[in-house]
């Protein structure tokens, strides 16, 4: 369980192909391909999750694995921090794309202005009088 937050491209560009997406972990120095993550649960158990043609990122902060489904052309991360959606913004621009969320809300540089804004934000809806203020 968790949210995820996906890097990919609207219908007119493309989908982002597993060529492009190696390329990108290539030139990336903090990038390293994988085929499948371990992480520690704890009391000596370990998961290991299969993640073909998936990428970490391995920073000073942690290991965060990107993966890669390639019939819908997305790279996801789940559960992402606020740094982590920084990369992920940076990786969609480097791609031509953008990063979404499930629910179809947008990432990008006017979100880290404003992390904690309305990201279904719609300036068409934007009147003098708040849907909660029913006495004006």
């Amino acid at each position: 369980m968790g949210y995820e937050l996906n890097i990919q491209r609207d219908e007119e560009n493309g989908l982002i192909t597993k060529e492009e997406w190696i390329t990108y972990i290539n030139s990336d120095p903090e990038f390293e391909r994988i085929e499948e993550f371990s992480a520690s649960l704890g009391n000596d158990d370990i998961i290991t999750v299969p993640t073909p043609n998936g990428g970490l990122w391995i920073t000073n902060k942690g290991e965060v694995p990107f993966t890669f489904y390639e019939k819908l052309g997305w790279i996801s991360v789940k559960n992402p921090e606020h740094w982590m959606i920084e990369k992920m913004i940076s990786i969609a621009n480097n791609l031509n794309a953008e990063v979404l969320g499930e629910e179809g809300e947008k990432y990008d540089e006017e979100y880290l202005k404003d992390p904690f804004g309305n990201p279904f934000k719609n300036d068409d809806l934007n009147t003098e009088k708040k849907w909660w203020q029913f006495w004006k």
